[in-house]
Parts: structure tokens; C-alpha cells; sequence
């Protein structure tokens, strides 16, 4: 019976302490502090057709918050016809980020936050595990997409951003 007893009283200490460590949901209000259109900076990314090597070219960031998250507009001013915009929606329940699930959000001791998501992808045709990195701050933004091949032991990066204002 104590052996019992014990083993119930374990299996609850350690669900508590699972459920104590879970990653807080995100909130639109975390990420107000990109808001701003005066992020200048470089996307950095490795080409996909031979040479595979790194490229880096100038880009700019205009941030606006949305009811549920932000709007990226990204301007590339040496390469205007591949401006983009799109919009960074968290889950209504706060763990994922544009439909990928948040496996950490950190508040920073500088006032900012680094939220990191990570799932199942495909890169050049190849089944693989990507992470996504947003560190946001007040001065500093970056955006960092990691790839690992499925039977890799490490990953590579697959582009970059970093932005200051």
C-alpha cells in the first residue's frame, strides 16, 4: 500500500512539475514592442541553386499590429519586385505562431521577447524539421530559420534577419 501510495504521490509531483514548465501562451500584447516602420537591416540566406552559398541583401521592415499579432511588411530596396507582406497571427489560445506550435517564449531581461517554434517542414524537396526564432527588442528584431534533414545530425541556416532602429 505505501509503495502504492508513493507512486500515486510521484506521478502527481511530476505532472505538476510538467505542467509548471510549460511554455506561456503568447499574447498579441508580447510582441507590441516591434511595432514601427523604421526597421532597416539585411536578410541573409543560403541560395538554393548552386553556388549554395550565403547571400545578404538589404531589406527594411515596416511592423503593425493586428487584433491578433503583427503585419511584416518587408522591403527589399535592391529588389523591389519581391516585396512581401504578411501577417504573423498568434492561436487564439496563445501557442502558436503563424500556425506553428510555440515550443518556447521568453521574456527577455531587456524588456524584449524570443519566441521560438519548430515543426515538420520540407526544404528542396527534402523531408526536414525547421525552427523558427523571433527575438524582438527595442532596438533590435531578428528572424531566424533553422533546417534539420530528416538522418542529419545538425542543421543549417536558411535565412536570416536582423533589423536595428
Amino acid at each position: 500500500m505505501k509503495l502504492l501510495a508513493i507512486s500515486l504521490l510521484s506521478s502527481v509531483v511530476i505532472t505538476f512539475a510538467a505542467v509548471a514548465a510549460e511554455t506561456p501562451p503568447l499574447e498579441a500584447s508580447d510582441l507590441e514592442l516591434a511595432v514601427g516602420a523604421d526597421w532597416t537591416g539585411s536578410l541573409t540566406y543560403l541560395n538554393y541553386q548552386d553556388p549554395f552559398v550565403d547571400f545578404t541583401i538589404p531589406a527594411a521592415l515596416e511592423v503593425q499590429a493586428t487584433e491578433t499579432g503583427l503585419q511584416l511588411a518587408y522591403k527589399y530596396p535592391d529588389e523591389p519586385h519581391a516585396n512581401s507582406t504578411i501577417v504573423a497571427e498568434i492561436s487564439q489560445n496563445g501557442t502558436q505562431l503563424m500556425g506553428e506550435p510555440i515550443v518556447s517564449n521568453l521574456a527577455m531581461e531587456d524588456g524584449g521577447r524570443k519566441v521560438k517554434t519548430a515543426f515538420d517542414c520540407e526544404d528542396m524537396g527534402r523531408p526536414a524539421a525547421c525552427e523558427m526564432t523571433y527575438s524582438f527588442s527595442a532596438n533590435e528584431l531578428r528572424i531566424k530559420k533553422m533546417v534539420t534533414y530528416e538522418g542529419e545530425p545538425e542543421g543549417f541556416r536558411r535565412n536570416e534577419y536582423v533589423f536595428t532602429r
